[in-house]
């Protein structure tokens, strides 16, 4: 079972992730140790973790807020990485090393096998695989540039850690569109690999959008 720091620390993140939350909403312990019928101490150890995610900020004397990513944030990073991944992802086809493409066949298997097992830990060890997966890709692009400018969108924390707002079969397209780029790599076809990552891309931003309209618009209801 669960404990309750790991309850209250999993129901936030969802409700920062989906966009319930706007940015700058402070998190007080007292109330949420209310509304999730618990004391303030595992309440307190979830903002922690919060924090550490870097979906909260804490200011002393001002306490805990969510982090200021905002709709346009999010949108501008997409845009980017939608400019600039798939350009790398053609480069890492094109350059890559066989340690390079023996990595990216692993990170598909732990996301695999992953999925598979479901279960509380399905999120994040997916998440953990899609992370080393397009980490893989930028360093294999063999573009210092591209990597100084992409690697902390790739690690942007209301991106990856979006994959706790996914279906089972949504992180199964994702893992496809993760084996069909390697396959492009495989066959060092930059221009396949160019096309695969756009996709994706396009894919994963629609999806995080989406949700977080949906929420907007039932927080506007409510």
């Amino acid at each position: 079972m669960a404990s309750d720091s790991q309850l209250a620390y999993e129901t936030l993140k969802h409700r920062i992730l989906a966009g319930q939350y706007k940015p700058g909403t402070q998190l007080k312990e007292e109330p949420l140790a209310e509304a999730f019928g618990i004391s303030r101490t595992p309440v307190r150890t979830a903002l922690r973790r919060l924090v550490e995610d870097g979906l909260a900020v804490a200011e002393s004397g001002k306490g805990v807020h969510v982090a200021a990513w905002t709709q346009w944030d999010i949108e501008e990073v997409f845009q980017l990485r939608l400019r600039l991944e798939p350009f790398s992802a053609q480069l890492a086809a094109e350059r890559r090393s066989e340690q390079a493409l023996k990595t990216l066949q692993q990170s598909n298997t732990r996301m695999h096998e992953a999925i598979q097992a479901g279960g509380p830990r399905m999120a994040d060890l997916t998440q953990a695989a899609n992370r080393v997966f397009h980490h893989t890709l930028l360093q294999a692009s063999g573009s210092h540039r591209l990597q100084s400018i992409l690697a902390t969108m790739i690690d942007m924390p209301i991106v990856i850690r979006s994959f706790h707002l996914y279906t089972r079969e949504e992180m199964q397209q994702s893992l496809s569109h993760h084996q069909d780029l390697t396959m492009a790599v495989q066959e060092r076809d930059g221009a396949l690999a160019h096309d695969i990552m756009q996709l994706h891309l396009t894919v994963t931003r629609r999806r995080l959008m989406k949700v977080r309209a949906a929420n907007a618009e039932a927080a506007q209801e409510d």
